[in-house]
């Protein structure tokens, strides 16, 4: 069983937006895939390699958190949806908080654990079951589906 499953109840109803929530959901089980099997290397060499691999995964769930992010403002500002600001401020909240993580990670402050992974599946089944779910019927409205 994945650490954080996709379902219907996600679908915010616009294929390209739903896509990459599902690519999200995929790179964190891969995330948390990385960080259980680092937990049972039991050579230098095993945990090296799972430490290489927690880094690739995780920037590109990075850059990938970018990118989907920069879909959704563009057509909220395209569409001028009214909470733009306002899920604007999430995003970079966000944003912020995985740089940090990254850094602190980098630095050795701090291992991937499932405090981390939690944070991100809880965070990512709120904002789309709560703020992203929102827009859906907007941009359906506006053609966007």
């Amino acid at each position: 069983m994945a650490f954080f499953e996709w379902d219907h109840r996600f679908s915010v109803r616009v294929a390209e937006i739903d896509r990459q929530h599902q690519r999200l959901i995929d790179l964190i089980n891969q995330l948390y895939e990385a960080m259980n099997q680092g937990n049972d290397s039991n050579t230098l060499t095993s945990a090296v390699n799972e430490l290489d691999t927690m880094t690739s995964v995780l920037d590109e769930l990075i850059d990938y958190s970018r990118y989907h992010f920069s879909t959704e403002e563009k057509y909220m500002l395209e569409y001028a949806y009214p909470e733009y600001d306002k899920h604007k401020g999430q995003h970079d909240h966000f944003a912020d908080k995985v740089r940090t993580l990254r850094q602190d990670f980098d630095e050795g402050k701090a291992l991937l654990s499932m405090e981390i992974m939690q944070f991100l599946r809880d965070w990512w089944k709120e904002h789309i079951l709560g703020t992203d779910k929102r827009f859906g019927p907007f941009f359906n409205e506006k053609g966007l589906t």
